[in-house]
């Protein structure tokens, strides 16, 4: 068994090539040979969100604070809000990230592939997508 104490890891502001407004990723796991899960904590400001993306074993998110969104390519936007889970089938372009005027957090949980690939990014996200209602 091993602990690993959060003071012996640093929060990171996340990559504005990946990520649209202020974000910040505390990791919680990279797995080690033989598992491939990566987890973390991913804190966004108001406006903030990822860019759209894939993960080729799929993606769970949790959400744990504040109030979010969420898009499947092709489908309407949701909300998300504490205690919500969001299970993202392998290879679905998808974003996402805070309401326009809420903070939210959730932890990102995914494996890498079979042969250690990881995250497929993709364009950011329209403003007039980002911005659309969330459906009921």
């Amino acid at each position: 068994m091993k602990i690993v104490r959060a003071s012996d890891r640093a929060t990171k502001p996340a990559p504005s090539a990946n990520f649209t407004g202020v974000v910040y990723q505390d990791e919680v796991v990279t797995g080690a040979s033989p598992s491939r899960l990566r987890a973390s904590v991913v804190s966004f400001t108001p406006g903030a969100r990822t860019a759209w993306h894939a993960h080729p074993v799929g993606q769970t998110l949790y959400c744990l604070s504040g109030v979010g969104r969420v898009q499947r390519e092709g489908e309407p936007v949701r909300a998300l809000y504490p205690g919500d889970t969001v299970l993202i089938p392998p290879g679905v372009r998808h974003w996402h990230g805070a309401a326009p005027d809420r903070i939210f957090a959730h932890l990102a949980m995914s494996e890498n592939g079979p042969n250690g690939e990881g995250t497929e990014w993709f364009e950011p996200v329209a403003e007039a997508d980002y911005t659309a209602p969330p459906a009921s």
